[in-house]
């Protein structure tokens, strides 16, 4: 058995809707499960959805602030007056101020941008940047991506003379700033029909109003800021992304051609390309230093120029990832040196630590222990502590913060991330009271991943034409993921690593005539955990891979299970310590006495070894709750096999690792009961014989083996037949007519042999067999294959006939 990682969970759909739906569009009935599964259940919302048009964007006026924003606008427009972007140093931010930029520099103001320094100034307006503003003789500020919670400063700009503007599209609080406009689809009370945009959408749509048209020729660094946001892409957002990545594709914008070059990417763009490689290198120059850099890429029309900044961002972005991964380290080791503290909610902080790059770390930390987490850095001179959370389904970080508000001067997000800044001494009081909060919100299975599927399949239902149609879902993101469906009934047919380190790994699956090829990449560890052939449950995206000119569908594989009981055949009689390091550390170890002091077996608790001479008389109680089963020593009987096999009730997966070795000195297959006749005759009558000296004699008349005629002459003496003194055999002239399953040596030999023939020198297949035969009945595995016999068959009886002389 093989456990996922992540609870699978695949939403039904009503399959009348579904079957009318897929009808009507001439559509994949999985296609239209997907749609429905995403709120669209008519086809005039499946048109839009899969056809997105910029005749679908909504009338910007609609957004509640707006005509009075473009008014002011205009007017200053009209008077020259001096116009300020104000920002946010998030690729976000930095989208939006650039978009703006763009559309009042077209439009012939005089304008400039401030995004505050994130270490120096922090998040959001502040009044000694509206001061400066003033002093520099602007008269109209407009901020894009923040602003919505700056209540006071906006009455300190409105006492100083400065008309301000706000839009943004984050959680409005309750008390609204009073500026000249605030435009913000959250806002309680606005109209607008889609509440979530980024806050470079809500710019846009801003700039859409202003020039009285949808400037499609911003709309890649809509599309930019965006997608980097992880707002959901549906609705306009989807639009934007749509358009955006398309006018990205002719490479026209001389910044994002520029990041592009720098990050290698020479394929067509896709969303994920934004979110992980375009989207980082913006947000590096906001997180290491002034977000500056990153906007002036962005505005530049000079080639060279461009290609120069995004190389700065792109050394940045090194520095930041290295910067992370040091900060991730120290990070965890705070987490599990104190791992019962950080039990419900996981809050980390420590001096030095750069508050630009938490927010990654805690998306790490999530990552690893998956429940909520802050990650903060602590200004010593200051006493304040800084950073950011994020969270998990079901504890709305937002909401768990306004619950606190009062330990928290600064703070702001949505339900899955959020930023704050507080006192340092406050931390531990915080993390109390969030702990408590998670108690009371979260149960068990709340703190296990949860995969959401688009469906079940089998291989029967993978087909290209299935797989060309999804890619009319995309873009994916957030609010519409990439499409990940669970495969079932899939047999392993072969299992391939692949890379340079061959950490990815490459399985054949099969099932009927039907094949497909499934890749996970850094899955390469789980070969070692998977026994041939095994049935398998996958949870994966379906794609196209063309290799050589031929396209074939493929899965990519994220989540993997084996639902059934696993056996591993390691046979051999080298010890293989590397193989058996991997194992469960809550493995059960079975070898025999004389084993115990071998060096695999030495150092386990003795609670991890069970012995087989110990069983008949005091069972194995510790193997009743074994998940690993290791068999490091061949049972002494199958009969004690069988009975051992029944304490191991819950075992998911069993190791065979010895090999012939413990049977050297029997024999390969016992002498028959007229072998045995031959002999005894062949003796009899005689007097005493020497075996030195008649042995190659005996071995002439009988034609066996002097290692079989010693066996031979061993069991006669047990029997009573004969008796040997010093190296003469003196035979019986009268014995007692006795069986030979009544000598222990040759019971032995028989018990010895059984084991040989069925868990020594058996093939896989047929350990298999054998093994699901004697389990079948009490475990219900079934999956028996052709001539396996139940455990009352002739095929599993231990005791030999009773030949008698």
């Amino acid at each position: 058995m093989l456990r996922s990682k992540t609870r699978w969970q695949a939403a039904e759909v009503d399959p009348d809707l579904c079957g009318q739906l897929a009808g009507k569009l001439e559509i994949h009935p999985i296609l239209a499960g997907m749609l429905i599964r995403r709120g669209i259940q008519n086809p005039e919302q499946a048109e839009r959805f899969l056809f997105p048009k910029l005749d679908d964007l909504h009338d910007p006026f609609l957004l509640d602030g707006m005509r009075e924003a473009v008014e002011r606008i205009q007017r200053a427009l009209d008077q020259k007056e001096k116009i300020l972007i104000y920002g946010d140093y998030d690729a976000d931010g930095v989208s939006s101020t650039s978009l703006l930029m763009h559309v009042f520099r077209g439009l012939g103001a005089d304008v400039d941008y401030y995004i505050p320094h994130r270490f120096r100034e922090g998040y959001g307006i502040n009044n000694e940047a509206l001061r400066l503003a003033k002093d520099r003789g602007y008269q109209l500020i407009i901020s894009v991506d923040t602003g919505i919670s700056a209540v006071e400063e906006a009455q300190f700009a409105r006492q100083m003379g400065l008309d301000l503007i706000i839009t943004d599209h984050h959680e409005p609080p309750e008390i609204l700033p009073d500026a000249l406009a605030v435009i913000n689809p959250k806002k309680p009370g606005c109209p607008y029909p889609f509440d979530m945009l980024a806050g470079v959408g809500v710019a846009f749509k801003l700039a859409t109003a202003v020039l009285g048209r949808v400037p499609e020729e911003l709309l890649e660094i809509v599309a930019l800021g965006t997608i980097a946001d992880l707002v959901p892409l549906v609705d306009e957002n989807r639009i934007f992304a749509t358009y955006g990545l398309k006018r990205m594709n002719l490479r026209e914008h001389v910044g994002i051609s520029a990041l592009l070059q720098t990050a290698g990417i020479e394929q067509e763009v896709s969303a994920g390309h934004v979110g992980f490689a375009l989207g980082p290198r913006i947000n590096a120059s906001g997180r290491l230093d002034s977000a500056n850099l990153a906007v002036e890429l962005m505005i530049t029309t000079d080639t060279e120029q461009a290609l120069a900044m995004a190389e700065e961002l792109d050394h940045m972005n090194r520095e930041r990832q290295q910067l992370v991964e040091e900060m991730t380290e120290e990070a965890v080791h705070e987490v599990e040196s104190q791992p019962e503290r950080h039990r419900y909610v996981i809050v980390v902080a420590k001096p030095g630590w750069n508050v630009g790059v938490v927010g990654i770390v805690a998306s790490r930390l999530v990552e690893k222990y998956y429940r909520p987490v802050l990650v903060l850095g602590i200004d010593e001179e200051k006493g304040m502590a800084k950073g950011s959370a994020r969270s998990i389904p079901g504890f709305d970080i937002y909401k768990a913060l306004t619950a606190c508000q009062d330990l928290l001067p600064h703070y702001g997000g949505h339900s899955m991330a959020a930023g704050m800044t507080l006192p340092a001494g406050d931390l531990s009081r915080l993390h109390d009271r969030l702990t408590r909060l998670a108690k009371e919100w979260l149960t068990p299975e709340d703190y296990i991943p949860l995969s959401v599927a688009d469906g079940e399949l089998t291989l029967d239902n993978v087909d290209p034409v299935l797989i060309d149609q999804l890619q009319s879902l995309a873009p994916y993101g957030m609010g519409n993921p990439t499409p990940l469906f669970i495969v079932r009934g899939a047999r392993v047919n072969r299992v391939q690593l692949m890379g340079q380190q061959s950490n990815h790994l490459k399985l054949y699956l099969e099932s009927g005539q039907r094949q497909l090829e499934a890749v996970g990449f850094r899955l390469g560890g789980l070969a070692e955990e998977m026994t041939p052939h095994a049935q398998v449950e996958l949870l994966g995206e379906l794609q196209m891979n063309e290799w050589n000119g031929k396209c074939t569908p493929q899965l990519l594989i994220r989540d993997m299970a084996i639902p059934h009981l696993q056996i591993f055949d390691w046979r051999s009689n080298r010890v293989q310590p590397e193989r058996l390091a991997a194992i469960d550390e809550h493995g059960l170890f079975i070898c025999t006495k004389s084993s115990v002091e071998q060096p695999i077996i030495r150092e386990k608790a003795p609670e991890r070894i069970a012995i087989w001479e110990d069983l008949p008389e005091n069972g194995w109680e510790q193997a009743k709750t074994a998940k690993h089963v290791i068999f490091v020593d061949p049972p002494p009987s199958l009969e004690l096999f069988c009975r051992g096999l029944q304490f191991c009730r819950e075992a998911e997966r069993l190791y065979f690792i010895f090999g012939d070795a413990p049977f050297d000195d029997m024999l390969v297959k016992a002498p028959s009961r007229d072998q045995f006749k031959v002999l005894y005759q062949t003796l009899r009558g005689k007097g005493p014989i020497s075996i030195s000296k008649h042995m190659p004699a005996l071995m002439r008349k009988t034609g066996l083996q002097k290692r079989v005629l010693s066996f031979m002459i061993q069991v006669f003496e047990e029997l009573g037949f004969l008796r040997i003194e010093q190296d003469w055999i003196h035979v019986n002239p009268d014995p007692v007519k006795r069986a030979l399953t009544e000598s222990a040596l040759y019971q032995r030999q028989l018990a010895g042999e059984q084991v040989l023939q069925k868990l020594v020198y058996s093939s896989y297949r047929e350990l298999c067999d054998y093994l699901y035969a004697h389990m079948a009945v009490k475990w219900n595995i079934g999956g028996k294959s052709d001539g396996l016999q139940r455990e009352d068959s002739g095929d599993s009886r231990l005791s030999a006939t009773g030949d008698s002389f």
